[in-house]
């Protein structure tokens, strides 16, 4: 039997208006955490986070989910991103909720990404088209993945370069 079980569970939605919903969930031996994102596309900026420590280990836990006020207006992707979150909500809040938060910003790009290939392909575009196009036109995807990375024989073969 194991000592210890961690499960996490990110969930994104597209509402009309071109913000994303985000669900997150953490649940383990210590610790459930419950957290509600809103980002906004394409700018992709945090509008809203909501949290709830359910299980915690101090009486200071449940805190925690008061500093998301100061993540409102966050960019999402950038290349300090998480060192900001890390301090902001990890430092001054709770690393749990800090690790769950950027998992569930980093959730948003692949539900941008499926969204938009529906789309493009519901108008007849080829998926290396749609691939290239993204790739130079979203700044935040490059280097995200090894599928969208200057290495990749996919983005050499397309001929895109940054």
């Amino acid at each position: 039997m194991f000592e210890f079980t961690r499960s996490k569970s990110i969930g994104v939605e597209k509402r009309e208006d071109g913000i994303f919903l985000i669900h997150g969930f953490l649940d383990d031996n210590v610790y459930t955490i419950e957290l509600d994102l809103g980002v906004k596309t394409p700018e992709f900026t945090i509008v809203s986070a909501k949290g709830n420590m359910k299980r915690y280990t101090t009486p200071e836990c449940p805190k925690a989910p008061s500093i998301l006020d100061d993540a409102i207006g966050l960019q999402i992707g950038g290349a300090d991103f998480e060192t900001k979150v890390k301090k902001l909500v990890g430092r001054g809040g709770c690393r749990h909720l800090a690790d769950l938060f950027i998992e569930c910003c980093n959730a948003v790009f692949p539900a941008v990404i499926q969204t938009q290939w529906k789309i493009a392909r519901s108008n007849g575009m080829s998926k290396d088209d749609f691939i290239k196009g993204l790739v130079n036109k979203e700044p935040k995807i490059r280097d995200r993945c090894m599928t969208y990375s200057r290495e990749s024989e996919l983005v050499r073969r397309l001929g895109v370069s940054w």
